[in-house]
């Protein structure tokens, strides 16, 4: 699949990621540097860390890793404005760590529920804090938050994951309403059906729980979209990148839906 990279586009530009270990951070992170930013790629996962700045610096690109638990506040009000110091900004934030385990809601239990909620909604709160503090400062700021299709349309046995994500949408909404005198806007985007180590999980998972073998899971997955195919993470980092760009300054407070029609 061709993608359009605007070598300099983002010349100068200095773009924090989370959950840059891997899937959607990982893609946008590599299309972020491919496009002359310096990526601050973070993450749990010291491999992941790895893996992710060995692919950018193949294709010429700058970064820094740092390890980072996006749940531990008293971490991230640490490491953040340390990165705002050296850099003097952090023009783009994007959040993209995420968890989502399928369940029946009288099956989760307290401590599923609590990470997805410390994971995909918490964390947001926590890592934006700081963040838009300097953006404030500097008016001039674009956030842009991984959420989910299951954000904007509920799934069954997916409630803990549906209501972190309908609240980063709710979050989304409220502080594009509120920064937006300032020079910042605040979207999210949400993906569904894309080919991830996460959906990797999430079909694993049913595969393993109705014992149906897992490429018949990951064909009905895929029947599903109206497109005929599973979604690939390129193409969510492609979004993601359109909304960081000068292209897209009138757009805030959106969640835009990168689903193949679902």
């Amino acid at each position: 699949m061709a993608q359009y990279i605007c070598k300099d586009r983002f010349k100068d530009y200095v773009v924090l990621l989370t959950g840059a270990g891997s899937g959607l951070g990982q893609a946008c992170a590599l299309r972020f540097a491919q496009e002359g930013a310096l990526t601050l790629i973070s993450d749990i996962r010291e491999e992941g860390l790895k893996e992710t700045a060995e692919k950018i610096k193949n294709v010429g690109g700058s970064s820094e890793s740092y390890l980072l638990d996006i749940t531990n506040v008293k971490e991230v009000d640490d490491i953040i404005p340390k990165m705002i110091e050296k850099h003097g900004k952090i023009d783009v934030l994007v959040n993209s760590a995420g968890l989502s385990i399928e369940n029946k809601l009288e099956d989760i239990s307290l401590d599923e529920w609590q990470r997805h909620i410390d994971i995909n909604l918490n964390g947001v709160f926590f890592i934006t804090r700081p963040v838009l503090k300097s953006m404030k400062e500097r008016k001039f700021g674009k956030i842009i938050y991984i959420s989910s299709k299951s954000g904007i349309n509920a799934r069954p046995r997916r409630t803990a994951y549906s209501a972190a994500k309908f609240g980063v949408n709710g979050l989304t909404m409220a502080l594009a309403l509120e920064v937006a005198k300032d020079n910042i806007t605040v979207n999210s985007v949400c993906p569904s059906r894309v080919m991830t180590n996460m959906l990797h999980s999430v079909l694993e998972g049913r595969s393993k729980k109705f014992n149906i073998p897992y490429e018949e899971v990951k064909e009905e997955h895929r029947q599903s979209v109206p497109v005929g195919r599973l979604g690939k993470p390129e193409e969510v980092a492609s979004t993601v990148v359109f909304l960081a760009s000068e292209d897209a300054t009138y757009i805030t407070g959106q969640f835009i839906s990168v689903s193949g029609g679902r």
